[in-house]
This record gives structure tokens, sequence and C-alpha cells, in this order.
């Protein structure tokens, strides 16, 4: 590509990235909690009052706010501006690394999705299903735009899945209680669908490393013994498509 043109792309992806940074702070609060998401507009949750677009700028507003209520002066979570970060430097880390075009949308979409499920699971232990859902058909997007084998994709979707519902009820028969949430079962199914049969043994073990070392990191850090599975999950995910699109 000429210079000009990669630039206009990268800083296009870099503002959708901002805003769906926004959209993806305000589903990973909402929807765990079960809040309206679309019908309800942004509000503070101390003072009440409706958030106009001026207190919705992604990063700017809580950066020129000083991570306060611009209405009440409450203090505003730094959430928010991070996640807004995370989901842009995904963007544009898709974008770098994607084929084409629609595969790049495809994967910067996946990495703001998961970054939603890795919130909520680690606020609120819980993965919710609609992220999940739409991550599943945005696996057929990018199945169709990378040229990859549908029926790859299906059978990693199905194995994915069979061996989540085999571990939990595995445990489950052996300690009396569920290790892994039915959240967890059904994001295996997902990251089958993405990385089909040939990319799901390397997911396993990057998300087994990971999970103990993100396990260990929890209990050193005094949050007790149980920890949220899925942002191990999702960030092995996230490496194992990063890493097959870098060493092509």
């Amino acid at each position: 590509m000429d210079l000009l043109p990669t630039l206009f792309l990268y800083v296009v992806f870099a503002l959708y990235g901002l805003a769906t940074g926004s959209l993806a702070g305000a589903l990973s609060y909402r929807l765990p909690r079960r809040q309206p998401v679309i019908l309800d507009r942004s509000r503070c949750p101390v003072c009440g009052t409706t958030l106009n677009a001026i207190d919705l700028i992604p990063v700017f507003t809580w950066l020129f706010t000083k991570g306060h209520c611009r209405h009440c002066q409450a203090k505003v979570s730094a959430r928010y501006p991070l996640i807004e970060l995370a989901v842009t430097a995904l963007f544009l880390l898709a974008l770098a690394l994607a084929p084409n075009l629609w595969a790049a949308a495809a994967l910067a979409y996946l990495g703001a999705g998961l970054v939603v499920l890795i919130v909520s699971d680690l606020e609120m232990r819980i993965l919710p299903d609609p992220i999940q859902a739409g991550l599943a058909l945005l696996a057929l997007l990018w199945t169709g735009v990378t040229g990859a084998n549908w029926l790859d994709m299906a059978l990693g979707g199905a194995l994915g899945l069979a061996i989540g519902l085999l571990l939990r009820g595995g445990y489950f028969r052996l300690k009396g209680r569920h290790g892994l949430g039915m959240g967890d079962v059904k994001f295996l199914g997902v990251a089958g669908l993405w990385l089909g049969l040939e990319g799901l043994p390397g997911f396993w073990l990057a998300s087994g490393v990971l999970g103990i070392c993100f396990g260990l990191a929890w209990r050193l850090a005094g949050r007790g013994q149980a920890f949220p599975f899925g942002p191990s999950l999702a960030a092995a995910l996230l490496l194992m498509l990063f890493l097959s699109l870098a060493t092509r």
C-alpha cells in the first residue's frame, strides 16, 4: 500500500477502535448486571444525570475531567479509558496482521468482544451469552474471508464444546462441584469455531499455561482460591490467532 492510504486506514481503524471500546466498556458493565443496553442512555451512577455526547468522548472526556463526573464531580473509574485504549490497540494490531480488510474487521471485533468477556468475568464471574453468540456468528465471517475450511470450523466448534462438557462433568464426578462454568464451556465451543481442529491443541495448551499463571497471580494478590478462567481462555484464543497470522 501507498503511505497515505495506509495511514488513513490506520486512523480510521483507531477511531472505530475508540468508539467500539466505549461501547465495550458499557457492555462489560451492563450485560453481567442485567441492565438495559439499547433503550437506556448512559448516566452518572452517582448523580443520575443523563450524559451528553461531550461526556462520552472516548479517553478524552476522562482525561479532560481528570477522572470525575462533569456534573457532580464523583470519581469515574479508570476502567473506561483503559478498555477504550485496549480495544483500539487490538483494532490496530488486527489491521496490521490480517490478510485483508474484511478479516481485519472480523479480528478487530473479536478482540473487542473478548475484552468485554474478560472484564465481565473479572468483575462479575460471568461470560455474557449475547457476546458469545456474537463471536460465534463472527467466526462465520472469519471463515469466509480467510478461506478457512467450513467443515474444519464446524468440527472444531463441536469438539471444543464436547471437551468443555466432559471437563465440567468429570470434575463434578471427582470433586462433587463444578470446576468449569457453563460460560467457559460455551467459550471452548466458540474458540473451536475460530481455530478449527488444527488450532485446538495449541489453544488448550496456551489456556492451561495462562490459567496457571493467572491463578497464581490471583492467589498471591489475596483474591482467594477460586479464580475466573474466562480471561485465560480469551487471551489464549487471541494469542493463537495473532501468532498464526504473524507466522504466515
